[in-house]
């Protein structure tokens, strides 16, 4: 499924944001990805998602050594369809804990790709992002200030260390689509259905359908495994499989949770 975000700078007056659409099976440390490109950042500093209590971070050398990655887990490791399950769903994406620039970001539409849509992909947005090292939302409107009054203390020097003009209105769309398209999870839905499953995936996905319209609830693990006579670890590895390719959706340690992320039309009969 696609994910329509909103991604919005915190404390930014006017507001700085982009709308993006992106694979919601990526993992948050290729969002990370996608955010740096769609706002403008240049990926100098450390990152952390929020996600309730939970953190999630892109591991970097030496960080397991310093004890950084205690309490931190591995953005690598979990998708973007896991940590927002529902349109409206919000999180935090911080970069620069130095300067702390926190972006709000907001799950508006989930939604079936569109076939010959490359994804991500950037929509829209509002203004130029700061820029680096600038000292947070304050620091920025301090620079701005500084920038647009020739007669500031600090206009020089903001202006040699920007090194040209700024312009915070400037976004520019087409570079930012551009500079997307050079991620390796850059990609175009075709949606020929032969592809997306095989036959066993795709009566585990009408189990999940029929079980969930009949009870009202997802199955758990254990009525997949007793309807298909398999082991528990079998059904464990199904599920993981079809959640990686983008099929069903889980919230994580939380029971009953399984989302069907396919329509009953591309779904077989259940033998």
């Amino acid at each position: 499924m696609i994910y329509r975000l909103k991604i919005t700078l915190r404390g930014s007056r006017p507001p700085i944001w982009r709308r993006v659409e992106v694979d919601g099976n990526i993992s948050l440390g290729e969002l990370h990805e996608v955010i740096q490109i769609a706002m403008g950042w240049t990926d100098s500093h450390l990152h952390q998602f929020i996600v309730n209590d939970t953190y999630y971070s892109t591991p970097y050398p030496g960080m397991e050594d310093w004890g950084m990655m205690e309490d931190i887990r591995d953005a690598n490791e979990i998708t973007l369809q896991q940590v927002a399950v529902e349109v409206g769903a919000q999180f935090i994406y911080e970069y620069d804990f130095g300067d702390g620039w926190e972006h709000m970001i907001r799950v508006e539409q989930i939604k079936e790709p569109e076939a010959g849509v490359f994804y991500p992909v950037c929509l829209t947005g509002k203004r130029a992002c700061p820029p680096e090292d600038v000292g947070g939302v304050w620091g920025y409107e301090e620079c701005l200030s500084a920038l647009q009054n020739k007669n500031h203390p600090e206009h020089e020097m903001y202006s040699e260390w920007i090194e040209g003009t700024f312009d915070p209105e400037n976004f520019d769309l087409e570079e930012s689509n551009r500079m997307l398209s050079f991620l390796d999870f850059y990609k175009v839905f075709k949606r020929e259905k032969a592809l997306v499953y095989t036959d066993r995936q795709g009566q585990y996905l009408t189990f999940i359908y029929y079980y969930t319209k009949l009870n009202g609830y997802p199955p758990a693990q254990a009525d997949i495994q007793r309807y298909f006579r398999v082991t528990g670890p079998s059904v464990n590895n199904m599920l993981k499989t079809l959640e990686k390719r983008g099929l069903i959706s889980r919230v994580p340690r939380k029971p009953r949770s399984i989302k069907l992320l396919l329509p009953r039309a591309e779904l077989p009969d259940l033998e």
